[in-house]
């Protein structure tokens, strides 16, 4: 993926996720079934963190169009607490060096479709600009548990370190 592409991606994911109307779109189009086997054959980040997020089972509500998230112990837990966590950038501005970016378990696959559910992306708002890159990245700081169900966000990381 080229970083013309990862910026559009991000961009995208996030006006994707935005809004009532994209976010019922995003729930009624969801990763198509293909897309989501392919991705099952890419690189995953291995992190802990993302094993208990994953956990936590998240839900979307036609009526409102919004997403929710069953936090579990676990999680909550980590709420306020240094976490580092490793995965894939998706810029969330148009600079080959971003500071803002969602962080996310799966390698993505199309820059028009979320790289997975909300529970395998967190916001990421970096202490200062790294150079965007395919490969995967670590951020530490800690984690706030956000209830943008608008956005399909509920992780984020204020981080103190990206590399």
């Amino acid at each position: 993926m080229t970083l013309a592409n990862a910026k559009i991606a991000g961009l995208a994911l996030l006006l994707c996720l935005a809004g009532k109307q994209a976010a019922h779109a995003a729930a009624a189009l969801s990763q198509p079934p293909e897309e989501r086997a392919a991705q099952a054959k890419l690189p995953h980040a291995q992190s802990p963190v993302w094993t208990k997020f994953l956990a936590s089972k998240v839900r979307f509500d036609d009526r409102s169009g919004l997403y929710s998230i069953a936090l579990t112990p676990d999680v909550r837990a980590l709420a306020g607490k240094p976490v580092t966590v490793n995965g894939f950038v998706l810029p969330l501005d148009a600079s080959d060096h971003t500071r803002h970016f969602l962080l996310t378990r799966n390698t993505p696959v199309c820059m028009f479709c979320p790289p997975g559910e909300p529970n395998e992306v967190v916001e990421v708002v970096a202490p200062h600009p790294i150079l965007w890159t395919d490969k995967i990245v670590t951020v530490t700081g800690p984690l706030s548990l956000v209830n943008e169900g608008d956005k399909g966000i509920f992780f984020k990381i204020n981080a103190t370190a990206a590399r």
